[in-house]
Protein backbone atom coordinates (compact mmCIF):
# COMPACT_ATOMS: atom_id res chain seq x y z
CA UNK A 1 0.00 0.00 0.00
CA UNK A 2 1.12 3.27 -0.89
CA UNK A 3 1.20 7.03 0.51
CA UNK A 4 0.06 8.24 -3.45
CA UNK A 5 -1.89 6.87 -5.43
CA UNK A 6 0.34 5.67 -9.14
CA UNK A 7 -2.00 4.35 -11.67
CA UNK A 8 0.00 2.30 -14.13
CA UNK A 9 -1.42 4.67 -16.99
CA UNK A 10 0.10 7.54 -15.87
CA UNK A 11 3.49 7.19 -16.11
CA UNK A 12 6.01 4.41 -16.49
CA UNK A 13 8.02 4.35 -13.44
CA UNK A 14 11.18 2.50 -14.74
CA UNK A 15 10.99 4.47 -17.87
CA UNK A 16 10.85 7.83 -15.47
CA UNK A 17 14.13 5.86 -12.87
CA UNK A 18 16.08 4.91 -16.66
CA UNK A 19 15.89 9.14 -17.45
CA UNK A 20 16.91 9.94 -13.65
CA UNK A 21 19.46 7.45 -13.59
CA UNK A 22 21.00 9.06 -17.04
CA UNK A 23 20.39 12.37 -15.43
CA UNK A 24 22.78 11.20 -12.53
CA UNK A 25 25.31 9.81 -14.57
CA UNK A 26 26.13 12.39 -16.75
CA UNK A 27 26.22 15.19 -14.19
CA UNK A 28 28.92 13.06 -12.71
CA UNK A 29 30.81 12.09 -15.65
CA UNK A 30 30.76 15.99 -16.69
CA UNK A 31 33.59 16.51 -14.77
CA UNK A 32 35.00 13.18 -13.73
CA UNK A 33 38.52 13.79 -15.86
CA UNK A 34 39.64 16.99 -14.08
CA UNK A 35 42.60 17.66 -12.70
CA UNK A 36 43.80 15.41 -9.41
CA UNK A 37 42.66 16.60 -6.12
CA UNK A 38 44.88 15.08 -3.46
CA UNK A 39 42.39 12.54 -2.53
CA UNK A 40 42.58 10.89 -5.41
CA UNK A 41 46.03 10.90 -5.73
CA UNK A 42 45.94 9.31 -2.36
CA UNK A 43 44.05 6.60 -3.37
CA UNK A 44 46.19 5.93 -6.67
CA UNK A 45 49.18 5.98 -4.31
CA UNK A 46 48.09 2.71 -2.39
CA UNK A 47 45.91 1.27 -5.42
CA UNK A 48 49.26 1.27 -7.83
CA UNK A 49 51.15 -0.78 -4.97
CA UNK A 50 52.28 -4.09 -6.95
CA UNK A 51 52.10 -6.80 -4.23
CA UNK A 52 49.73 -7.18 -1.17
CA UNK A 53 52.04 -6.22 1.40
CA UNK A 54 53.45 -3.14 -0.53
CA UNK A 55 49.29 -2.44 -0.13
CA UNK A 56 49.62 -2.93 3.48
CA UNK A 57 52.23 -1.38 4.02
CA UNK A 58 51.55 2.57 2.04
CA UNK A 59 47.51 1.62 3.46
CA UNK A 60 48.44 2.19 6.96
CA UNK A 61 51.39 4.56 6.28
CA UNK A 62 49.14 7.22 4.46
CA UNK A 63 45.52 6.24 5.31
CA UNK A 64 42.86 6.02 8.16
CA UNK A 65 40.84 4.09 6.16
CA UNK A 66 39.82 0.84 5.18
CA UNK A 67 40.93 -1.05 2.37
CA UNK A 68 37.86 -1.98 0.20
CA UNK A 69 37.52 1.29 -2.29
CA UNK A 70 41.59 0.84 -2.50
CA UNK A 71 40.92 -2.76 -4.03
CA UNK A 72 38.38 -1.60 -6.45
CA UNK A 73 40.68 0.81 -8.12
CA UNK A 74 43.79 -1.96 -8.01
CA UNK A 75 42.53 -3.90 -11.25
CA UNK A 76 41.90 -0.41 -13.01
CA UNK A 77 43.88 1.45 -15.63
CA UNK A 78 44.09 4.25 -12.95
CA UNK A 79 47.10 6.15 -14.69
CA UNK A 80 44.19 8.24 -15.86
CA UNK A 81 41.94 10.60 -13.92
CA UNK A 82 38.83 9.31 -15.56
CA UNK A 83 39.61 6.14 -14.59
CA UNK A 84 40.84 6.50 -11.33
CA UNK A 85 37.30 8.04 -10.60
CA UNK A 86 35.14 5.45 -12.02
CA UNK A 87 33.64 3.44 -8.91
CA UNK A 88 32.83 6.72 -7.21
CA UNK A 89 30.87 7.72 -10.20
CA UNK A 90 29.38 4.37 -10.34
CA UNK A 91 28.06 4.07 -6.83
CA UNK A 92 26.95 7.40 -6.97
CA UNK A 93 24.81 6.90 -9.96
CA UNK A 94 23.68 3.62 -8.03
CA UNK A 95 22.65 5.48 -5.30
CA UNK A 96 19.57 6.45 -7.04
CA UNK A 97 18.28 3.23 -7.88
CA UNK A 98 18.73 1.74 -4.41
CA UNK A 99 16.87 5.21 -2.99
CA UNK A 100 13.83 3.92 -5.49
CA UNK A 101 13.64 0.29 -5.06
CA UNK A 102 13.59 1.02 -0.70
CA UNK A 103 11.10 3.53 -0.70
CA UNK A 104 8.62 2.07 -3.68
CA UNK A 105 7.88 -0.88 -2.23
CA UNK A 106 6.13 1.06 0.67
CA UNK A 107 5.50 4.20 -0.35
CA UNK A 108 4.92 4.04 -3.97
CA UNK A 109 6.57 4.92 -7.38
CA UNK A 110 6.24 8.48 -7.50
CA UNK A 111 7.41 8.85 -3.98
CA UNK A 112 10.77 6.84 -5.24
CA UNK A 113 11.33 8.56 -8.51
CA UNK A 114 11.21 11.85 -6.37
CA UNK A 115 13.47 10.62 -3.85
CA UNK A 116 16.00 8.90 -6.13
CA UNK A 117 15.76 12.49 -8.66
CA UNK A 118 16.63 14.44 -5.27
CA UNK A 119 19.28 12.25 -4.93
CA UNK A 120 20.53 11.85 -8.05
CA UNK A 121 21.25 16.18 -8.31
CA UNK A 122 22.67 16.85 -4.85
CA UNK A 123 25.37 19.09 -5.92
CA UNK A 124 27.38 17.63 -2.42
CA UNK A 125 26.87 13.59 -3.62
CA UNK A 126 27.79 15.29 -7.39
CA UNK A 127 31.12 16.55 -5.86
CA UNK A 128 31.88 13.22 -3.84
CA UNK A 129 30.87 11.06 -6.85
CA UNK A 130 34.00 12.47 -8.65
CA UNK A 131 36.57 12.01 -5.98
CA UNK A 132 38.05 8.58 -5.98
CA UNK A 133 37.37 7.86 -2.60
CA UNK A 134 35.21 5.47 -0.60
CA UNK A 135 32.13 8.04 0.21
CA UNK A 136 29.69 6.74 -2.31
CA UNK A 137 30.14 2.69 -2.24
CA UNK A 138 30.14 3.51 1.61
CA UNK A 139 26.51 5.19 1.14
CA UNK A 140 25.54 2.89 -0.89
CA UNK A 141 25.94 -0.05 1.30
CA UNK A 142 24.56 2.12 3.89
CA UNK A 143 21.03 2.28 2.01
CA UNK A 144 21.07 -1.21 1.51
CA UNK A 145 21.48 -2.25 5.11
CA UNK A 146 18.49 0.29 6.08
CA UNK A 147 16.31 -1.55 3.33
CA UNK A 148 17.37 -4.58 4.41
CA UNK A 149 16.52 -3.32 8.16
CA UNK A 150 13.02 -2.05 7.13
CA UNK A 151 12.00 -4.95 5.55
CA UNK A 152 13.00 -7.09 8.74
CA UNK A 153 10.50 -5.18 10.53
CA UNK A 154 8.25 -6.64 8.55
CA UNK A 155 8.74 -10.22 8.24
CA UNK A 156 12.12 -11.94 9.59
CA UNK A 157 14.07 -13.75 6.96
CA UNK A 158 16.99 -15.33 6.35
CA UNK A 159 17.89 -13.37 3.28
CA UNK A 160 17.36 -10.13 4.65
CA UNK A 161 19.22 -10.78 7.69
CA UNK A 162 22.06 -11.87 5.42
CA UNK A 163 21.42 -8.42 3.13
CA UNK A 164 21.81 -6.35 6.07
CA UNK A 165 25.13 -7.85 7.46
CA UNK A 166 27.05 -8.26 4.20
CA UNK A 167 25.94 -4.75 3.15
CA UNK A 168 27.29 -3.20 6.48
CA UNK A 169 30.56 -5.28 6.54
CA UNK A 170 30.77 -3.73 2.68
CA UNK A 171 30.39 -0.25 4.20
CA UNK A 172 32.72 -0.76 7.26
CA UNK A 173 35.16 -1.98 5.23
CA UNK A 174 34.91 1.14 3.22
CA UNK A 175 35.11 3.50 5.71
CA UNK A 176 35.56 3.42 9.42
CA UNK A 177 32.74 6.04 9.92
CA UNK A 178 29.89 3.50 9.11
CA UNK A 179 30.39 2.26 12.71
CA UNK A 180 28.11 5.35 13.34
CA UNK A 181 25.58 4.48 11.55
CA UNK A 182 25.03 1.36 12.30
CA UNK A 183 24.50 2.44 16.09
CA UNK A 184 22.42 4.69 15.31
CA UNK A 185 20.40 2.33 12.39
CA UNK A 186 20.24 -0.18 15.48
CA UNK A 187 18.90 2.19 18.10
CA UNK A 188 16.26 2.99 15.69
CA UNK A 189 15.43 -0.34 15.70
CA UNK A 190 15.84 -0.53 19.41
CA UNK A 191 13.63 2.45 19.69
CA UNK A 192 10.84 1.18 17.29
CA UNK A 193 11.13 -2.31 18.79
CA UNK A 194 11.23 -4.21 15.57
CA UNK A 195 12.32 -6.57 14.57
CA UNK A 196 12.77 -7.96 18.25
CA UNK A 197 15.28 -6.14 20.29
CA UNK A 198 17.41 -9.61 20.48
CA UNK A 199 17.88 -10.26 17.24
CA UNK A 200 18.40 -6.38 16.08
CA UNK A 201 21.25 -6.59 19.33
CA UNK A 202 22.82 -9.77 17.48
CA UNK A 203 22.31 -8.95 13.52
CA UNK A 204 24.15 -5.66 14.12
CA UNK A 205 27.11 -7.41 16.62
CA UNK A 206 27.46 -9.71 13.72
CA UNK A 207 27.70 -6.79 11.44
CA UNK A 208 30.52 -4.91 13.51
CA UNK A 209 32.43 -8.41 14.20
CA UNK A 210 33.26 -8.39 10.42
CA UNK A 211 35.92 -6.06 11.25
CA UNK A 212 37.86 -8.18 13.44
CA UNK A 213 40.33 -9.97 11.35
CA UNK A 214 41.19 -6.23 10.40
CA UNK A 215 41.62 -5.13 13.63
CA UNK A 216 45.88 -5.91 13.88
CA UNK A 217 45.89 -3.77 10.59
CA UNK A 218 43.91 -0.75 12.22
CA UNK A 219 46.45 -1.13 14.94
CA UNK A 220 49.44 -0.91 12.51
CA UNK A 221 47.93 2.31 10.89
CA UNK A 222 47.64 3.85 14.40
CA UNK A 223 51.26 2.92 15.04
CA UNK A 224 51.96 5.13 11.98
CA UNK A 225 50.05 8.37 13.39
CA UNK A 226 52.59 11.48 13.80
CA UNK A 227 55.23 9.23 11.57
CA UNK A 228 54.34 9.28 8.21
CA UNK A 229 50.53 10.52 8.55
CA UNK A 230 48.08 12.91 10.88
CA UNK A 231 44.66 11.87 12.19
CA UNK A 232 41.72 13.52 10.09
CA UNK A 233 41.46 17.00 11.16
CA UNK A 234 37.94 18.17 11.07
CA UNK A 235 35.59 20.77 12.47
CA UNK A 236 34.84 19.91 16.48
CA UNK A 237 30.96 20.42 17.04
CA UNK A 238 29.26 23.72 17.67
CA UNK A 239 26.19 25.90 16.57
CA UNK A 240 28.05 27.45 13.48
CA UNK A 241 29.58 23.66 12.62
CA UNK A 242 26.32 22.53 12.57
CA UNK A 243 25.02 25.04 10.29
CA UNK A 244 27.73 24.85 7.74
CA UNK A 245 27.43 21.13 7.71
CA UNK A 246 23.82 21.53 6.86
CA UNK A 247 24.22 24.09 4.60
CA UNK A 248 26.97 22.56 2.68
CA UNK A 249 24.96 19.01 2.49
CA UNK A 250 22.10 20.55 1.23
CA UNK A 251 23.50 23.50 -1.20
CA UNK A 252 26.98 21.87 -2.53
CA UNK A 253 31.28 22.60 -1.29
CA UNK A 254 30.18 26.37 -1.16
CA UNK A 255 27.03 25.78 0.91
CA UNK A 256 25.24 28.45 -1.34
CA UNK A 257 27.47 31.39 0.17
CA UNK A 258 30.56 32.37 2.14
CA UNK A 259 28.95 34.88 3.59
CA UNK A 260 27.94 34.22 7.37
CA UNK A 261 24.99 36.24 8.01
CA UNK A 262 23.34 34.32 4.35
CA UNK A 263 24.51 30.94 5.87
CA UNK A 264 22.64 31.66 8.84
CA UNK A 265 19.67 32.74 6.35
CA UNK A 266 19.66 29.31 4.18
CA UNK A 267 19.94 27.26 7.82
CA UNK A 268 16.86 28.90 9.04
CA UNK A 269 15.06 28.05 5.38
CA UNK A 270 16.42 24.11 6.24
CA UNK A 271 15.49 24.19 9.21
CA UNK A 272 11.83 25.85 8.24
CA UNK A 273 11.68 22.90 5.19
CA UNK A 274 12.79 20.14 7.74
CA UNK A 275 9.34 21.20 10.25
CA UNK A 276 7.34 21.30 7.08
CA UNK A 277 8.25 17.70 6.16
CA UNK A 278 7.58 16.91 9.87
CA UNK A 279 4.34 18.28 9.82
CA UNK A 280 3.34 17.22 6.32
CA UNK A 281 4.04 13.11 7.51
CA UNK A 282 2.27 13.90 10.81
CA UNK A 283 -0.73 15.16 9.46
CA UNK A 284 -1.09 11.92 7.34
CA UNK A 285 0.04 9.81 9.80
CA UNK A 286 -3.32 7.96 10.42
CA UNK A 287 -3.28 7.25 6.73
CA UNK A 288 -0.47 5.48 6.73
CA UNK A 289 0.02 1.39 7.65
CA UNK A 290 1.74 0.28 10.30
CA UNK A 291 4.85 -0.75 8.10
CA UNK A 292 4.64 3.05 6.83
CA UNK A 293 4.54 4.20 9.61
CA UNK A 294 7.33 2.16 11.26
CA UNK A 295 9.46 2.86 8.45
CA UNK A 296 9.60 6.04 8.54
CA UNK A 297 10.21 6.77 12.15
CA UNK A 298 13.08 4.80 11.74
CA UNK A 299 14.65 6.83 8.58
CA UNK A 300 14.07 10.06 10.90
CA UNK A 301 15.75 8.35 13.99
CA UNK A 302 18.52 6.79 12.14
CA UNK A 303 18.90 10.27 10.45
CA UNK A 304 19.00 12.27 13.42
CA UNK A 305 20.88 9.68 15.66
CA UNK A 306 23.49 10.18 12.85
CA UNK A 307 24.25 13.21 13.04
CA UNK A 308 24.38 13.10 16.88
CA UNK A 309 26.51 10.07 16.75
CA UNK A 310 28.99 12.21 14.50
CA UNK A 311 29.41 14.67 17.04
CA UNK A 312 29.56 12.79 20.08
CA UNK A 313 32.38 10.48 18.09
CA UNK A 314 33.92 14.59 17.42
CA UNK A 315 33.72 15.19 21.60
CA UNK A 316 36.07 12.19 21.94
CA UNK A 317 38.49 13.16 19.66
CA UNK A 318 37.11 11.18 16.48
CA UNK A 319 37.47 13.68 13.67
CA UNK A 320 33.94 12.77 11.83
CA UNK A 321 31.81 16.08 12.41
CA UNK A 322 32.37 16.84 9.00
CA UNK A 323 30.60 16.77 6.34
CA UNK A 324 32.53 14.75 3.65
CA UNK A 325 31.47 11.65 6.70
CA UNK A 326 27.99 12.53 6.59
CA UNK A 327 26.74 12.28 3.16
CA UNK A 328 24.91 9.43 3.98
CA UNK A 329 22.34 11.96 5.39
CA UNK A 330 21.45 13.60 1.97
CA UNK A 331 19.36 10.46 0.31
CA UNK A 332 17.59 9.82 3.99
CA UNK A 333 16.49 13.67 3.84
CA UNK A 334 15.25 13.12 0.17
CA UNK A 335 13.07 9.81 1.35
CA UNK A 336 11.50 12.35 3.89
CA UNK A 337 11.42 15.13 1.73
CA UNK A 338 9.74 13.11 -1.09
CA UNK A 339 7.35 10.91 1.06
CA UNK A 340 5.91 14.54 2.55
CA UNK A 341 5.37 16.17 -0.83
CA UNK A 342 3.83 13.03 -1.95
CA UNK A 343 1.59 13.04 1.06
CA UNK A 344 -0.13 16.51 -0.17
CA UNK A 345 -1.98 14.33 -3.19
CA UNK A 346 -1.66 17.16 -5.61
CA UNK A 347 0.04 15.93 -8.72
CA UNK A 348 0.91 19.45 -10.12
CA UNK A 349 2.98 20.29 -6.72
CA UNK A 350 5.00 16.78 -7.52
CA UNK A 351 5.39 17.96 -11.34
CA UNK A 352 6.51 21.71 -10.31
CA UNK A 353 9.38 19.70 -7.80
CA UNK A 354 10.56 17.09 -10.43
CA UNK A 355 10.96 19.82 -13.37
CA UNK A 356 12.63 22.24 -10.52
CA UNK A 357 15.09 19.10 -9.42
CA UNK A 358 15.76 18.33 -13.32
CA UNK A 359 16.69 21.79 -14.03
CA UNK A 360 19.00 21.90 -11.26
CA UNK A 361 20.72 18.57 -12.33
CA UNK A 362 20.63 20.09 -15.73
CA UNK A 363 22.48 23.12 -14.64
CA UNK A 364 24.95 21.25 -12.81
CA UNK A 365 25.81 19.20 -16.39
CA UNK A 366 26.71 22.67 -17.97
CA UNK A 367 28.44 24.01 -14.58
CA UNK A 368 30.80 21.02 -14.89
CA UNK A 369 31.28 20.10 -17.83
CA UNK A 370 34.86 20.15 -18.41
CA UNK A 371 35.49 22.37 -15.64
CA UNK A 372 38.54 22.03 -13.59
CA UNK A 373 39.09 22.69 -9.83
CA UNK A 374 42.29 22.12 -9.13
CA UNK A 375 45.77 24.13 -10.87
CA UNK A 376 47.41 23.34 -13.97
CA UNK A 377 50.55 20.99 -13.02
CA UNK A 378 52.23 21.92 -16.69
CA UNK A 379 54.72 24.83 -14.86
CA UNK A 380 55.86 22.64 -12.59
CA UNK A 381 56.52 20.29 -14.63
CA UNK A 382 58.29 22.60 -17.01
CA UNK A 383 60.77 23.19 -14.25
CA UNK A 384 61.91 19.49 -13.68
CA UNK A 385 62.13 19.74 -17.37
CA UNK A 386 64.48 22.43 -17.94
CA UNK A 387 66.50 21.29 -14.61
CA UNK A 388 66.88 17.61 -15.26
CA UNK A 389 66.96 16.64 -11.34
CA UNK A 390 69.09 13.44 -10.36
CA UNK A 391 66.50 13.70 -7.39
CA UNK A 392 62.52 15.02 -6.72
CA UNK A 393 61.86 15.19 -3.19
CA UNK A 394 57.77 15.98 -2.86
CA UNK A 395 55.53 16.17 0.14
CA UNK A 396 51.97 15.32 -2.39
CA UNK A 397 51.24 12.50 -3.78
CA UNK A 398 49.78 14.54 -6.73
CA UNK A 399 54.12 15.23 -7.89
CA UNK A 400 54.37 11.33 -7.43
CA UNK A 401 50.88 11.07 -10.07
CA UNK A 402 52.40 13.79 -12.54
CA UNK A 403 55.98 13.49 -12.43
CA UNK A 404 55.98 8.93 -12.61
CA UNK A 405 58.43 9.36 -15.21
CA UNK A 406 61.19 11.42 -12.37
CA UNK A 407 60.67 8.65 -10.22
CA UNK A 408 59.75 11.24 -7.57
CA UNK A 409 60.01 10.22 -3.75
CA UNK A 410 57.48 10.86 -1.45
CA UNK A 411 59.80 12.49 1.65
CA UNK A 412 58.06 14.47 4.51
CA UNK A 413 54.04 13.55 4.20
CA UNK A 414 52.27 15.95 6.33
CA UNK A 415 55.59 17.84 7.18
CA UNK A 416 56.30 15.17 9.19
CA UNK A 417 60.12 13.97 10.33
CA UNK A 418 63.32 15.80 8.94
CA UNK A 419 63.28 14.87 5.38
CA UNK A 420 65.92 13.85 2.84
CA UNK A 421 66.62 17.34 1.49
CA UNK A 422 69.91 17.46 2.97
CA UNK A 423 71.32 14.17 1.99
CA UNK A 424 69.54 13.86 -1.91
CA UNK A 425 71.47 13.60 -4.78
CA UNK A 426 72.05 17.11 -6.62
CA UNK A 427 70.76 18.89 -8.50
CA UNK A 428 68.22 17.80 -6.58
CA UNK A 429 64.01 19.57 -6.95
CA UNK A 430 61.84 19.83 -3.93
CA UNK A 431 58.01 20.31 -4.44
CA UNK A 432 56.01 20.95 -1.73
CA UNK A 433 52.56 21.57 -1.43
CA UNK A 434 51.81 25.00 0.33
CA UNK A 435 48.14 23.93 1.38
CA UNK A 436 49.40 21.45 4.10
CA UNK A 437 48.51 21.06 7.51
CA UNK A 438 50.77 19.16 9.89
CA UNK A 439 54.05 19.45 11.14
CA UNK A 440 56.60 22.04 10.63
CA UNK A 441 57.94 23.23 7.38
CA UNK A 442 60.56 22.03 5.27
CA UNK A 443 64.17 23.98 6.02
CA UNK A 444 65.62 23.93 2.16
CA UNK A 445 68.34 26.27 1.40
CA UNK A 446 68.46 26.08 -2.67
CA UNK A 447 66.35 28.43 -4.67
CA UNK A 448 62.71 28.88 -4.28
CA UNK A 449 59.80 29.44 -6.26
CA UNK A 450 56.10 29.22 -5.38
CA UNK A 451 54.18 27.80 -8.50
CA UNK A 452 50.68 27.92 -6.07
CA UNK A 453 50.03 25.71 -5.10
CA UNK A 454 53.41 24.46 -4.60
CA UNK A 455 56.51 25.73 -3.15
CA UNK A 456 59.38 24.27 -5.94
CA UNK A 457 63.01 24.64 -4.42
CA UNK A 458 66.16 23.79 -6.20
CA UNK A 459 68.95 22.34 -4.44
CA UNK A 460 71.95 22.66 -7.31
Amino acid sequence: MSLARDPAKEFNPLLLLAGIVLLGLVVRAAAMGSRLHNDDAYSWLVAMQPSPHAFLRQLAATENTPPLSYLLLSPLPIGDPTWLRVPAVAFGTLLCVAVYGGVRSLFGARAGLLAALGTAVSPFLITYSDLARGFMLEDLALLVSLTAAIRLTRIWTTRWAIVFVASAAVALYTEYSSVIFVLALTGALLWVGRPARLRTICLSGAALLTLMPWINQIVNGEHQVGLTKLHPHAATPSVTGLRDAIVTLALGESGGTQNGAGRWLIFAVILLAAAGVALALRSRWSEMTTAQRVAVQIIAATAALTLVGHAIAAVVGVDVFTQRYMTVLIPLAAILAALAISKINMRAITVLVGVALTVLGLAEVVRRWGAEYEPSFAAVRAVAVSIHPRTVLTDTPVVLYYLKGFRPIFDRPADLGPGLGASCARPCLIIDDTRGVGGTPRNAQGQERVIPPFLVTVEP
